[in-house]
């Protein structure tokens, strides 16, 4: 019912524009002078941005000869950003007047194999990559089209700096890992809001990575680096941002299937119109992506997902925007890796992992299946009070629901069961902005938070059915500044953010149950601060440093978390603390950009340093809530380990036809304490010391070949024994994965409005034997598509 109520919403605001005051923007796409004229402007993306608050206010194309309008934009003052894969640079974020009834006219030269990007996500506004003073990445939608991508994770696995895993294929278990640190401190935005699940024992993102497909989707924005003053929790290593694209001009829409290997197939369709004055736009998008077989021929796993968006400008001064995205999948599970062969006597020992003889890959578990759905809704309503000030505000509701179903069948001696988590989190967030100059800007606002968290568990019998709810909410103010003095060559950027918190009372479905004593005071808030400094030389040299300190807000799950228990008698037992302390981290980097060639080589290279200060973890021996003995052990603050490491990276287009992406990635990051007791191993697991990536397409006409290559070397991981009760250390060997995609686009109408993409991808193109955590991945396996687009 909220789906098809928040729908009709979107729908029905086309009715609420009024007349106003309007002119227009004209404008040509030419090459420099002696260049070669037979530079593609088919995928040029021309972004248009009120100046002054830096609110992306409308976007479009430009025709095969370069030429692009805006039609009936309110009066006032604008800049205008060019993007493409070919031919960027251009007059970046250039200033322009539109005055009332009529037309200003504008010439961009784009010359050819620039290197550049407007990103959002480095200070929640708009800005030209090569000014931001942190360190940023972008994937933008031609990068995601080359490579035949389909998951946001996949997208990701290049980006310097990050660990990406998934355990078991697609629908698992997949993590994000920035700079060494750990799943929960990459922060996830769906269009500048944050994305949590506030059920899962972390309250972050990770239990629905997997199910985010790519859609609708315009660009990936990652911030690495801290973000916690900006976005608020889990933004301690890094922030990835997935942007939707508003509806251009006219009425556009693609049609894509894709089969393949391992029982794959794939449907997405989208569709979109924009009127021709700019005013208003409305866009969705529904995918279906399936596997029938998976790695074993047994892991099958399914996953829907639609979305929409709307955006409305009634006014010069106004402009209301919504969306949401909505997702529903379901996984068959395997049970997890297992020791295999003859134990060392001591668990100081780290084994060589051998697969089959001493560790046993994931195996299958016939009756074991994950449902998963999650409902992620905002809208956005920004108006322009006078020449330099902006009043902006969002309503945000995230609604997840995880239910877990086992029964007898499977390895090892299993009990039929059933488990629910619910969570819901409603945020409302109100900003002013005020632009004081061209050159900056100041921004404060407040916010309010709560979350809901919900555990239910169910038997065949029903006779250890159970139930647990909690709950908390927060009030946050912040503050944020951006200065671009000299030019904009010198960019300072800096931000304060305080969060509080309040505690509800936890229900139980037994009587005498945990908490029910304690009294909930107010735990400790949360307060951090962020500075950034870059300086642009004219000889294309950037400096730049970044500090601050993150942030994560203790889920309900460490502050309430129990398990049900039937002997000796029915019970909850406690886990949680609930005066748990936030956790907090300090973290810099510094780095070097240098373009030359007239930008046709980008360098990059970066160090940083994160120090986890004080972190949530488990300890097996805690002390009372209370009245609320934990006879297992719980949740508790301790002190953290710490991450350095380097990050280099190279984007070169050597020929206009040519893109080449290279990085290398040294990681170094330790525990204080080691997660595996009485191994004595502080190094982080899961973390390779070493990482490269490259990623190179090449263009001849209107056929493409993309490669991209993930290699890393070897790395830690736990596996649990079923055999002695221990858990042991064992070194995999690094992941050497290359994916070769090539395709070919028809032009149906001798033009660029209509489109036929037709294109195949052979996935571990070397058929890498690898083992992900003692999880098994594909070998090499291929798959076809086509896409028609109008």
């Amino acid at each position: 019912m909220k789906l098809l109520y928040l729908t009709f919403l979107l729908i029905a605001a086309a009715f609420t524009v009024s007349a106003q005051q309007t002119g227009q923007i004209s404008g040509k796409l030419t090459t420099p002078a002696g260049a070669n004229s037979s530079v593609s402007k088919e995928d040029v993306r021309i972004r248009l941005f009120r100046a002054a608050d830096r609110a992306a206010y409308s976007e479009t194309t430009a025709d095969a000869n370069g030429q692009f309008a805006f039609n009936a934009i309110p009066a006032g003052s604008y800049l205008i950003s060019v993007e493409c894969s070919s031919c960027v640079r251009a007059e970046r974020n250039t200033a322009i007047s539109v005055s009332a009834n009529a037309t200003t006219e504008i010439t961009i030269e784009l010359p050819i194999a620039s290197i550049n990007e407007t990103v959002t996500v480095a200070a929640d506004t708009a800005q030209p990559l090569e000014n931001v003073s942190k360190t940023v990445n972008v994937i933008g939608g031609q990068e995601m089209r080359d490579r035949a991508d389909y998951t946001l994770i996949e997208s990701l696995r290049t980006i310097p700096g990050f660990r990406v895993q998934q355990l078991g294929g697609f629908g698992r278990t997949a993590s994000i890992r920035a700079r060494g640190l750990r799943n929960q401190d990459t922060a996830v935005l769906i269009d500048g809001v944050r994305f949590r699940d506030p059920s899962s024992i972390s309250g972050d993102a990770t239990p629905f990575l997997s199910d985010l497909t790519l859609t609708s989707v315009s660009r990936v924005e990652v911030l690495r680096g801290s973000g916690s003053s900006l976005y608020g929790t889990n933004a301690i290593g890094g922030v990835v941002s997935f942007e939707t694209p508003s509806a251009r001009s006219g009425t556009h829409g693609q049609v894509s299937g894709n089969f393949g290997g391992m029982g794959f197939g794939r449907f997405r369709g989208t569709l979109s119109h924009g009127t021709a004055d700019g005013k208003y736009g409305i866009g969705g998008g529904i995918s279906r992506t399936a596997f029938t077989k998976g790695i074993d021929g047994d892991d099958n796993a399914d996953n829907t997902n639609f979305q929409m968006r709307t955006d409305l400008h009634p006014t010069k001064t106004t402009t209301i925007s919504a969306a949401f995205f909505f997702s529903n999948a379901k996984v068959r599970l395997n049970v997890g890796p297992d020791t295999a062969g003859t134990m060392p006597a001591t668990n100081s020992i780290i084994i060589d992992a051998d697969p089959l003889v001493n560790f046993t890959p994931d195996q299958d578990d016939p009756d074991a299946f994950q449902r998963s759905r999650f409902f992620s809704g905002h809208a956005n309503v920004s108006q322009q009070i006078g020449e330099k000030v902006v009043l902006s505000g969002y309503y945000h509701v995230v609604d997840t629901r995880r239910r877990n179903d086992d029964g007898v069948l499977g390895p090892g001696y299993q009990s039929a069961s059933t488990s629910v988590f619910d969570g819901r989190i409603d945020t409302v967030n109100a900003k002013l902005t005020w632009v004081a100059n061209g050159s900056n800007t100041v921004s404060g606002g407040y916010e309010f938070e709560r979350e809901r968290f919900g555990n239910e568990g169910l038997t065949p019998a029903g006779t250890s059915d159970f139930f647990t709810r909690a709950a908390q909410s927060s009030d946050t103010i912040f503050l944020q500044g951006l200065s671009q003095p000299l030019g904009g060559r010198l960019q300072l950027a800096g931000g304060v953010r305080y969060q509080r918190y309040r505690l509800g009372q936890p229900s139980f479905s037994l009587t005498g149950s945990p908490y029910q004593g304690v009294q909930l005071n107010s735990p400790a808030g949360a307060f951090t601060l962020d500075g950034a400094i870059s300086y642009f030389f004219p000889t294309g040299t950037k400096l730049r440093a970044h500090v601050g300190n993150g942030y994560r807000v203790p889920s309900l799950y460490e502050r309430f978390g129990t398990f049900y228990s039937t002997w000796p008698s029915p019970s909850f037992v406690a886990l949680g603390d609930p005066s748990l302390k936030p956790e907090r981290s300090i973290a810099f980097d510094l780095g070097v950009d240098q373009t030359a060639f007239r930008d046709r080589l980008r360098l990059s290279a970066t160090y940083f340093w994160t120090r986890l200060t004080d972190i949530i973890g488990y300890g097996n021996v805690v002390p009372d809530i209370g009245t609320t003995p934990r006879p297992f052990g719980g949740y508790e603050n301790q002190k953290g380990g710490r991450s350095s490491g380097f990050e280099g990276s190279v984007a070169a287009k050597p020929t206009r036809t040519t893109d080449l992406f290279a990085s290398y990635t040294f990681t170094d990051s330790r525990n204080r304490t080691s997660p595996v007791a009485g191994s004595g191993v502080l190094r982080a697991f899961g973390i390779p010391k070493h990482q490269f990536t490259l990623v190179a397409t090449q263009n001849f006409g209107r056929f493409w070949v993309n490669f991209d290559l993930l290699a890393t070397s070897d790395y830690l991981a736990p596996i649990f024994s079923n055999a002695t009760f221990g858990t042991y250390v064992y070194r995999f060997r690094g992941n050497r994965k290359g994916d070769l995609t090539a395709g070919y686009t028809f032009k149906l109408n001798g033009e660029d409005s209509m489109k036929l993409r037709l294109y195949g991808t052979i996935e571990n193109v070397f058929d890498n034997e690898y083992y992900e955590n003692g999880f098994r991945t594909a070998s090499r396996t291929g798959r076809l598509g086509v896409t028609f687009g109008f």
